[in-house]
């Protein structure tokens, strides 16, 4: 089942995401002594993560509970503008204290891109166990092709939990990505969409059979419950009359 929520703006979109954050990880910490988030990067992500560092979200979270990841990554130097590693050390973490040990990057540098996924997976595996890619909450925007993460449509499925990905059609062209398998393993998916670019794509997503292999890689992705929770702006939303 996908859940539409169509804010004001995306600031508001913002703040609606900041507010359920805070209950999400305070729950996640009391079932399970924490939260394990993983981020994805784009202009929405980017406004929430700013927010995220101001009162009274800053303060409201045990960030020392906290354990960051990635849905995706270029594969570019962590230092590079295309990063979405430097985005979130730019934003995030310059105003909130996560343990540097608990920012958990997908490494891009110092072996093929098919050793670094192998590497990431193993990474999952030590801090998830038997539970695999339980992530508490998983963050996901939407390209206007209907991809997100670094699943783009077209594109066969590959197995395991993470894979690299060749000739993106969106620049950078080499990825690493969590795949649809994992991503389907989170205890809840959130994807923050905005722009009219996006209406149709997510018009597209709502009339969707999330198990249709042929439709749009962001219809095909839900939670382990089989949710997925669609936080959007007015201009995005246009399109979508009901929420299937």
């Amino acid at each position: 089942m996908r859940e539409l929520v169509v804010t004001l703006s995306p600031d508001d979109l913002a703040r609606e995401a900041a507010g359920r954050l805070i209950e999400l990880i305070a729950d996640a910490i009391r079932q399970r002594g924490r939260a394990s988030i993983a981020l994805s990067g784009g202009s929405t992500p980017k406004r929430l993560y700013q927010l995220l560092t101001q009162p009274p979200y800053s303060v409201a979270i045990d960030w020392s509970k906290v354990h960051l990841f990635f849905a995706d990554e270029r594969f570019v130097p962590h230092d590079d503008a295309d990063s979405t590693v430097r985005l979130v050390r730019e934003t995030l973490l310059a105003g909130v204290k996560v343990p540097e040990d608990h920012f958990h990057t997908m490494p891009t540098t110092g072996a093929t891109p098919e050793a670094c996924a192998a590497q990431y997976e193993e990474t999952l595996r030590q801090h998830f166990g038997s539970e695999d890619t339980a992530f508490d909450l998983t963050f996901l925007g939407m390209g206007p092709d209907g991809h997100t993460a670094s699943l783009f449509p077209g594109f066969p499925v590959a197995e395991g939990l993470v894979a690299p990905v060749y000739d993106s059609p969106k620049p950078p062209p080499v990825r690493l990505t969590l795949t649809y398998g994992s991503l389907r393993k989170s205890r809840a998916i959130w994807f923050l969409v905005t722009g009219a670019d996006k209406a149709e794509p997510l018009e597209a997503a709502f009339a969707s059979d999330p198990q249709d292999a042929s439709a749009l890689p962001a219809a095909r992705i839900f939670d382990r419950e089989g949710h997925s929770l669609w936080l959007t702006d007015p201009d995005a939303a246009r399109r979508v009359t009901a929420a299937p």
